[in-house]
């Protein structure tokens, strides 16, 4: 490789879009940062792909559908021509970011043309295939997979301690890295009209207390305990509003939820999916405070975006979520329970300076992808020089 330029990576992902998740745009955020980045995902919607305007090549596979499902699941080892498309990027490196069936290809691609795998630990798979499966036996046989396909890469990357620990917690033993995510850190020159703009397309009331879900609208995302958290509050009084930004497979389910406790459109907005970015800005600068308490997601970019905005979350105790808050400085977590967090919220609102907390979390909790790049890059080149003098 010439050593004056950066690596060529390949960034394999399971799902792109028009599927956005976590795992969605911090393949995009790497690949649009990179001087040299594929992206390599399942055909997915043709026509989205071919319309939508990406700064970077993307190379899809022959996919087929999931049934009753948003997804696709790509079957590269039948798709003659994705290897030879590949091999035309002159790969240093192949990082994948889902360990289904692009991530054990990657893995063995990476062995036949002799090119170095990293792995970014992203999710809880256990508790997403328990959720799907509903069976802890397939669920520990599936995980158990994925950490052999972990430990069969050259290095594997944990978006922080805590989501190295979970990953430790399935068995794997290898040594791994820490790699933090990034996000972009400007707050906009026209943020008052960026939460003008939101407020009116989603009739934000004024005066109210506002409460923010961002994330995909699956249930194993503890709406539940937001929904039921927030009957509590509105059983007290009629000053707070709800605002569920996402969309997903259960977002009915979760909707049909919120109208059987009572909950009506005046209190609880249901967005539906935000592509605009601008718009989901405006969304965030409408909100005191981002009401997370998944316990499933490992290092959440929402909880970033938002803090960039000035606004502090609310996170479950002990989750790797609230890994990234300083309790009471820079955010605030509570037990899972319903009670739980409906005493912390109502403490919050009446002892905390809330915008205090907001600007403590802007500067202590973003890393911009500007920062975090040369990071990535400086490892990757460190994991290509290893697996050169292993050859």
């Amino acid at each position: 490789m010439n050593e004056s330029r950066a690596p060529r990576s390949v960034q394999f992902i399971d799902n792109y879009f028009p599927v956005i998740d976590g795992v969605t745009e911090t393949v995009h955020e790497y690949a649009r940062h990179m001087e040299h980045s594929t992206v390599v995902c399942p055909e997915m919607e043709r026509h989205y792909l071919a319309k939508h305007s990406f700064t970077y090549p993307v190379l899809t596979s022959m996919t087929f559908r999931v049934p009753f499902s948003r997804y696709a699941s790509a079957v590269p080892k039948i798709d003659r021509k994705l290897e030879k498309e590949i091999a035309e990027t002159k790969p240093d490196i192949f990082h994948l970011h889902s360990p289904s069936l692009l991530g054990k290809y990657a893995v063995s691609l990476g062995k036949r043309m002799k090119v170095p795998v990293v792995a970014t630990f992203h999710s809880k798979y256990y508790d997403a295939i328990y959720e799907f499966t509903r069976n802890h036996a397939i669920s520990k046989m599936v995980t158990a997979q994925i950490v052999k396909l972990y430990e069969s890469c050259d290095e594997v990357w944990a978006c922080s301690e805590e989501t190295g620990e979970t990953l430790r917690s399935y068995g794997f033993r290898k040594p791994y890295h820490v790699m933090p995510n990034g996000t972009d850190v400007f707050v906009p020159d026209n943020a008052e009209e960026l939460k003008e703009r939101a407020a009116a397309q989603f009739s934000v009331p004024r005066g109210k207390r506002v409460l923010l879900f961002v994330g995909q609208q699956i249930w194993y995302k503890n709406q539940r305990l937001i929904l039921d958290t927030f009957r509590l509050l509105c059983d007290q009084d009629d000053s707070w509003f709800l605002i569920m930004a996402g969309s997903g497979k259960d977002e009915q389910d979760i909707a049909r939820y919120a109208a059987a406790l009572g909950l009506t459109e005046k209190q609880v907005l249901f967005t539906g999916l935000v592509g605009d970015r601008d718009l989901l800005r405006g969304i965030y600068l409408n909100a005191d405070l981002l009401f997370f308490p998944s316990v499933f997601d490992n290092a959440p970019l929402v909880l970033r975006e938002a803090a960039v905005l000035g606004v502090p979350t609310l996170a479950a105790e002990g989750s790797n979520a609230a890994g990234a808050i300083r309790k009471n400085f820079s955010g605030f977590t509570a037990a899972a329970s319903p009670q739980a967090m409906y005493e912390e919220i109502i403490r919050i609102f009446s002892e905390e300076d809330i915008r205090q907390i907001g600007r403590n979390a802007r500067e202590t909790i973003p890393l911009s992808w500007e920062r975090l790049m040369p990071m990535v890059l400086e490892e990757y080149q460190a994991v290509i020089d290893r697996y050169g003098k292993k050859r």
